[in-house]
């Protein structure tokens, strides 16, 4: 179940907080209950596969078959796959997809990237999403880890530009029953 924070139409959101995660992964299993197709850009492992193939079984279709997924392990992928999609859709070369993106911002914030480099950066992938904005390509952001950073705080005003930031709760409640394959009959 989605918070009571979260707006119906949640496209062009940016879900931030320890529980986005949760809740993007929920985003996903009700757009592939309305047979939507989600292109899912994985930028931190963050993609719990298992809990959207449990929660989409059972449909009279194949609701796997409406996810494509890619990995950004660097900012300079993230920000090349940025350039592809927009590409894509200017050409009109691809099905109209909403494009998630789970923990864009991890990359920027590893070690490896120096503070001159990431600020350099961050602008960049703020005005590549505003270029989404401007082609009309849907998209949500997960940014489920919040970083002790005053560079994290300015990014995230910085895509207030792009859409509405969701602050979620620190933690969702517990929900009972079947989650992650645990209660499942056939573990028994």
């Amino acid at each position: 179940m989605l918070p009571e924070i979260i707006p119906k139409n949640f496209i062009n959101s940016i879900a931030v907080g320890r529980s986005a995660n949760s809740v993007a992964h929920t985003i996903i299993e009700r757009l592939l209950c309305n047979h939507q197709k989600v292109h899912i850009i994985d930028c931190a492992i963050r993609l719990r596969a298992m809990q959207i193939a449990e929660a989409t079984k059972g449909m009279d279709f194949f609701a796997l078959h409406n996810i494509t997924l890619q990995r950004a392990f660097t900012p300079y992928q993230l920000l090349d796959l940025f350039n592809t999609i927009s590409t894509s859709y200017q050409r009109n070369e691809t099905e109209r997809v909403i494009q998630i993106f789970l923990a864009p911002s991890k990359q920027f914030f590893d070690g490896d990237v120096k503070k001159d480099e990431r600020v350099h950066l961050l602008k960049i992938l703020t005005q590549k999403l505003e270029r989404f904005v401007q082609l009309q390509i849907p998209f949500i952001f997960s940014e489920s880890t919040p970083k002790d950073d005053v560079i994290y705080y300015q990014y995230l005003h910085n895509l207030e530009k792009c859409g509405k930031i969701i602050q979620l709760p620190e933690k969702l409640p517990n929900q009972r029953g079947k989650i992650y394959g645990q209660n499942h009959y056939s573990l028994l």
